[in-house]
């Protein structure tokens, strides 16, 4: 089975590691793919160009052969839906694919672009922290109890797990560099240079 962890990672950090290392050991990912959209459908777009934010990506997972990129949504045109890349990456392959979400993401699934086909392509994981509430409800009877069932099916299987998450986002990340504070306890060093070399995420003028 095939993870795939999508969002603008404008910039990749370490709580995207930290969510991607829980799911290839718990889930037994052959690998998980970070998928960075083009044109994100239900968030601002990003502050840096496409090429930065994949080149962030390739230095954060050089050398682990369980994580990798994938470029779907930054080589097509438009909006970035989840259901055309899901499309896509089934032409190209037969693995098992789950489909990565946070809660946030999962309790408005079914205003999402062709719900009901996602789940005819892949299985979908919901990552959410202790004490979120995940609507339950929603899509109850495709649920499963444990990343082993999930395993047995091809597509439509909803697995709700409880992560451990640090307490890092993108948006934190870019307030404190826009103030021009480097948070080095949420990026990786590789991630880090890479910011001051190309002086990224500083406000116009400065």
């Amino acid at each position: 089975m095939i993870g795939i962890l999508g969002g603008t990672f404008d910039p990749i950090h370490n709580g995207h590691l930290h969510i991607a290392t829980q799911l290839v050991d718990r889930l037994c990912l052959q690998q998980l793919q970070f998928m960075p959209c083009a044109l994100p459908v239900h968030r601002d777009p990003p502050r840096v160009a496409t090429t930065h934010r994949c080149a962030m990506i390739d230095l954060v997972i050089a050398g682990q052969p369980a994580f990798s990129l994938n470029t779907v949504e930054i080589d097509r045109d438009g909006p970035s839906y989840s259901i055309d890349s899901l499309r896509e990456m089934r032409r190209r392959t037969d693995s098992i694919m789950a489909l990565v979400l946070g809660a946030d993401a999962f309790n408005g699934f079914d205003s999402w672009k062709s719900p009901q086909e996602i789940l005819q392509l892949a299985n979908l994981v919901v990552c959410y922290r202790p004490g979120f509430e995940v609507d339950r409800e929603l899509f109850s009877q495709h649920r499963v109890a444990s990343a082993e069932e999930l395993s047995r099916h091809t597509a439509g299987a909803i697995l709700l797990l409880e992560v451990e998450a640090i307490d890092c986002s993108s948006s934190a990340v870019r307030v404190a560099l826009d103030a021009g504070r480097i948070p080095r306890q949420c990026l990786p060093p590789a991630v880090v240079d890479y910011i001051e070399k190309h002086n990224l995420y500083r406000k116009q003028g400065d």
